[in-house]
């Protein structure tokens, strides 16, 4: 038996609402996941800047290349320098 015109419109109103919360789901993953990769990084620069270890040494703990880590700093640098910017508090408001 053919699904009737409300039956269908039913199930395309769920379908399209299934689709909405996966899509949603995954938008928060992939700020979660880059979350925690700001952490590590932050975690690895601070240990660095601090003295605590050497670039080199940091290296042999998380198992990365120098450049690469090099690398990862400097990104990891100007997207703290930009979280900085887009979290400060506008004195005017």
């Amino acid at each position: 038996m053919p699904k009737s015109d409300a039956e269908k419109a039913a199930e395309a109103q769920r379908v399209q609402q299934v689709q909405q919360r996966l899509a949603a789901a995954k938008v928060n993953r992939d700020q979660r996941k880059a979350d925690a990769e700001f952490d590590f990084w932050a975690d690895v620069a601070a240990a660095i800047d601090s003295g605590e270890v050497k670039q080199t040494e940091a290296c042999d703990a998380i198992g990365f290349k120098r450049e690469y880590v090099r690398r990862q700093l400097i990104e990891h640098r100007a997207q703290a320098a930009a979280r900085a910017v887009t979290r400060t508090p506008d004195p005017t408001d």
